[in-house]
C-alpha cells in the first residue's frame, strides 16, 4: 500500500470512529482543515477520505460549503427498513423449508459471535456479524438479485447504526437485538416459515423505532 493510500485509510478510520463514538454528530460540519490539524496530515488524503465517506452515506459533501455528518430523515430510515422487512421475510419464506443442520449451526455461531462483539464493545465486529445474520437467508435462496438488494439495504442500515445507534451506552442486558435474533434463529431451526417472517419483521421494526428520531445522549 502506498503512503498516499495509507494516509487516506487513516483519515477515513479517524473520522469514521469519531462518528461512531459520537464525537461528531449528525448535521455537524467537518472541515478538511480541522481534520488535517487533528491528525497532522495534508488535506489531499483527507479529501479522498471525505469522498469515500460521502459515497458510503456517512458524510454529505456540499460544494462550496464543506462536509457534514449525514443526518438521514426518519422517512429515509423508515423506507429502508420497511423494504428490508419485505425482502428479508420473502427470503426466509424461500429457504426455511429447506434449512439443514449445517445452516442452523452457522446461524448459531453467528449469534454467539454477536454476543462476543457486544461483550467486547466492538461495534465494527457487531455490524459485520449483524449483516451476515440478515443476509444469510437471501444467500441461501441462491437468488443473486435478491441477495444484491438485501446487501445494499443492509449497507444503508449500517450507516444509520453508525450515525444513530447507542451501541456503546446500552448495557448488554438491555440490548434488544440479541433476544430478537434468537427468535429468528428459533423459527429458522424449527422450520417455522411464518414464525421466521414475523420475527424478522418484529426485529426490524423494533430497530427502526429505536433509530427514528434518535438524538445523541451528548446533546
Amino acid at each position: 500500500m502506498t503512503t498516499k493510500k495509507r494516509n487516506e485509510e487513516l483519515a477515513y478510520e479517524k473520522v469514521k470512529r469519531a462518528i461512531m463514538l459520537r464525537r461528531l454528530l449528525p448535521g455537524q460540519r467537518v472541515t478538511e482543515e480541522w481534520v488535517s490539524e487533528e491528525i497532522n496530515m495534508s488535506r489531499t488524503p483527507i479529501r479522498a477520505a471525505f469522498k469515500r465517506m460521502g459515497n458510503e452515506g456517512l458524510l454529505e459533501v456540499v460544494p462550496h460549503r464543506g462536509a457534514f455528518v449525514y443526518n438521514p430523515s426518519d422517512k429515509e430510515i423508515a423506507d429502508v427498513f420497511q423494504l428490508r422487512v419485505v425482502l428479508e421475510s420473502y427470503a426466509a419464506r424461500l429457504v426455511v423449508p429447506k434449512v439443514t443442520q449445517e445452516n442452523v449451526r452457522y446461524m448459531e455461531e453467528l449469534l454467539a459471535e454477536e454476543m462476543r462483539a457486544y461483550q467486547a464493545k466492538d461495534f465494527e465486529e457487531f455490524m459485520r456479524v449483524n449483516g451476515l445474520i440478515h443476509t444469510y437467508p437471501a444467500k441461501l435462496s441462491e437468488n443473486k438479485f435478491l441477495l444484491q438488494q438485501v446487501e445494499t439495504l443492509n449497507q444503508w442500515s449500517d450507516c444509520y447504526l453508525i450515525l444513530k445507534d447507542e451501541f456503546y451506552t446500552v448495557p448488554i442486558e438491555k440490548v434488544k437485538s440479541i433476544p430478537e435474533h434468537q427468535c429468528m434463529l428459533n423459527a429458522f431451526r424449527d422450520g417455522n416459515i411464518e414464525g421466521m417472517a414475523e420475527a424478522i419483521e418484529a426485529h426490524l421494526l423494533s430497530t427502526l423505532s429505536d433509530l427514528s428520531g434518535k438524538r445523541s445522549v451528548f446533546n
